[in-house]
C-alpha cells in the first residue's frame, strides 16, 4: 500500500517537483500546485515547454486519479492492488518518456536528482 501511494504521490511528481531544496516540501495544508507546476520552477522552463509540461503532469495527474478511483472499495483484493499498481507503474514510464520528449538529458537528470532528494526526505518519491 505504502508503494502505491507513493507511486501515486510521485507524479502529483513527479514526477512532481521542486524549486529549490527548501520548496521540496509538500505545499501546506489547503494549498494547491498546478500539476508540473514544481517542474517548471525547477527547471526555469520557458512559456512553450512549460505548458507542455503541464499538460504531460496533468494528463498524468488525472489517469493516476482515475486508478485510484477505480480502487475504491478494492483495497482488499491483492489482485486489483497489483493492477493498480501496474497501472501506476505503467502512467509514471509513460509520463517519463513524455517529458523526455520535451526536457533536454541534462534537464531530465537534474528531475531525477529532485525526485531522490524529495524520497529522502519522506516524500514517497520513489523513481529511479
Amino acid at each position: 500500500m505504502k508503494l502505491f501511494k507513493s507511486t501515486l504521490t510521485a507524479t502529483a511528481v513527479a514526477v512532481a517537483l521542486i524549486a529549490s531544496g527548501a520548496s521540496l516540501a509538500q505545499p501546506a495544508a489547503g494549498m494547491h500546485h498546478q500539476p508540473g507546476e514544481r517542474v517548471v520552477k525547477l527547471l526555469n522552463l520557458d512559456a512553450t515547454r512549460a505548458a507542455q509540461v503541464t499538460t504531460i503532469m496533468t494528463e498524468s495527474q488525472s489517469q493516476r486519479r482515475a486508478v485510484m478511483e477505480s480502487m475504491k472499495g478494492k483495497r482488499g483484493d491483492a489482485a486489483a492492488r497489483e493492477a493498480a499498481h501496474a497501472q501506476m507503474k505503467a502512467i509514471g514510464e509513460g509520463t517519463k518518456g513524455k517529458l523526455a520528449q520535451v526536457l533536454s538529458a541534462d534537464e531530465m537528470a537534474k528531475l531525477k536528482e529532485a525526485r531522490k532528494a524529495m524520497h529522502g526526505h519522506g516524500h514517497g518519491m520513489k523513481h529511479g
